[in-house]
C-alpha cells in the first residue's frame, strides 16, 4: 500500500488550476478507491476526470449514512465482517483523508481553526494553542463556528469536563480559544444578521489578534456549514491577499473535503495559499474517539464531493 495521497496544492499568488486538477484525478483514479467501491458492487469508470468524479460522487449515495442532513453524531452505524473491515479501514487510510499532522511552516499569516462538537473543538483550540506555544508565529488566530444549539448529549459532555454553560458551535470555539491560550472576556463585540464576531488584539507573544466568529448562515433554517464559515470569514474577519498563507486546523478525517472546500471558496477566490492539518498524537489521545467504519465511509464521500465542486470550479466548462 502506497504512502497516502498528498492534498490538492495551493500556494500563495494564485492557484495552478492543472496541478489541483491532476491531484484530484490521482485520487479518484487510484487503485485504492477502485478497491473500495469494489467492495461495494461499484466500479471507477474510465475517462476525463470531471465525468469520473461524477459518477463516483453519484455511486458514493451508498455511503451516506446521515441521510444527506444528520449531524456526525447521528450517522448510522454498521457492522462489517472482520477481515472486510479491516481492509475498507487499509483503504481509506490510504486514501489521505487525514492529511499532515504538522505545520509546514514556521509562520503564517492567518491561523483558521474550524469548528465542531466540544471535544473536536477542545481538541483542536489545544492543538493550536500548543503550536503557538512551540514557536509558531501567526498575524491573526480566528475559531470559526455556527449558531448551531448543542445536542443533548454535547451538554452532557460540556458538563462532565467542567465547563460552563455553553449554547452553541460558536460559543463552544469561544470557550476552548479562551481556556488554552488563557483569553480574558473579548474587548470588542460585532454582531449582524445572524452572526456574532468576538475579537482581541495582541493578546500574547505571538499572535497578533485573535478572532471568534459565528459565521451566518447561507441556507436557513439549515445551520451554517463549513463552506460558510470560510466566506464568513474573508467578509468579517481577514480578507486573505494574494501573497498570504493561510493554515486550516481540523482534524481527521476531515482534512481532505475541509481543505478542498477551502481551496475553492479562498485561494481560488483570492489567491492565497491553502495548508491544512490535523490532530497531532497527543490532540487525539487527550480528545479524539475511535471512528466507526461507517463514518469513515461517510468522509469518503464528504472526499469526493468537495473534490467534484474544487473541479468543477475550475474546469466549468465540460
Amino acid at each position: 500500500m502506497r504512502q497516502p495521497f498528498a492534498l490538492p496544492p495551493c500556494e500563495p499568488g494564485g492557484l495552478d488550476p492543472a496541478a489541483v486538477v491532476a491531484s484530484i484525478g490521482e485520487w479518484v483514479t487510484s487503485p485504492e478507491l477502485a478497491e473500495l467501491v469494489g467492495q461495494f458492487d461499484g466500479e471507477v469508470p474510465a475517462g476525463p476526470v470531471g465525468s469520473v468524479l461524477d459518477r463516483v460522487a453519484e455511486f458514493s449515495r451508498v455511503w451516506d449514512f446521515r441521510g444527506g442532513v444528520k449531524e456526525r453524531f447521528d450517522t448510522d452505524r454498521l457492522d462489517y465482517e472482520p477481515e472486510l473491515d479491516a481492509r475498507l479501514r487499509t483503504l481509506i487510510a490510504a486514501l489521505g483523508l487525514a492529511g499532515r499532522d504538522r505545520p509546514a511552516h514556521d509562520s503564517y499569516d492567518h491561523v483558521v481553526v474550524l469548528g465542531g462538537g466540544i471535544r473536536v473543538t477542545l481538541g483542536r483550540t489545544d492543538y493550536v494553542a500548543r503550536l503557538i506555544a512551540g514557536g509558531l508565529r501567526v498575524q491573526t488566530l480566528a475559531g470559526l463556528g455556527s449558531l448551531r444549539w448543542r445536542h443533548e448529549r454535547e451538554h452532557r459532555e460540556s458538563i462532565r469536563l467542567g465547563l460552563g454553560p455553553i449554547e452553541t458551535e460558536a460559543d463552544m470555539m469561544l470557550v476552548g480559544l479562551r481556556r488554552f491560550l488563557d483569553l480574558s472576556q473579548p474587548p470588542t463585540v460585532r454582531e449582524g444578521d445572524g452572526w456574532w464576531h468576538r475579537y482581541w488584539d495582541g493578546p500574547r507573544p505571538g499572535v497578533e489578534e485573535v478572532h471568534v466568529l459565528a459565521a451566518a448562515s447561507t441556507r436557513p433554517p439549515l445551520r451554517a456549514n463549513t463552506a460558510d464559515t470560510l466566506i464568513g470569514w474573508a467578509q468579517h474577519v481577514r480578507t486573505p491577499a494574494p501573497t498570504d498563507r493561510v493554515l486550516l486546523v481540523t482534524n481527521d478525517p476531515y482534512v481532505r473535503h475541509q481543505h478542498c472546500d477551502a481551496v475553492r471558496l479562498l485561494g481560488s477566490r483570492y489567491g492565497c495559499g491553502i495548508e491544512t492539518v490535523g490532530f497531532d498524537d497527543l490532540a487525539m489521545r487527550e480528545w479524539g474517539r475511535p471512528l466507526s467504519t461507517t463514518e469513515l465511509l461517510q468522509e469518503v464521500r464528504s472526499s469526493l464531493l468537495a473534490m467534484r465542486h474544487l473541479h468543477d470550479a475550475l474546469v466549468p466548462s465540460r
